[in-house]
């Protein structure tokens, strides 16, 4: 009986932390997928911008040719 008159006071307290221990997890998680995302998201675009100049040479390399045929 001695055990839980001294616990129940405790009780809120755990859950307070508990919870924050809980928020602060969850923070952290949408953090790490937030920065993967980011991390994907410069990779794409790195890979888009390769893409649009390799897209520009060749157009540059037709056009140099079709002015050499007329």
């Amino acid at each position: 009986m001695m055990f839980l008159s001294l616990f129940l006071p405790l009780v809120p307290v755990l859950i307070f932390i508990l919870l924050i221990l809980f928020v602060v997890r969850t923070v952290h998680r949408m953090e790490r997928r937030a920065e993967e995302r980011l991390k994907l998201d410069k990779e794409n675009a790195a890979l888009q911008q390769k893409q649009i100049q390799d897209v520009n040479d060749r157009l540059t390399r037709i056009e140099t040719i079709l002015k050499e045929v007329d």
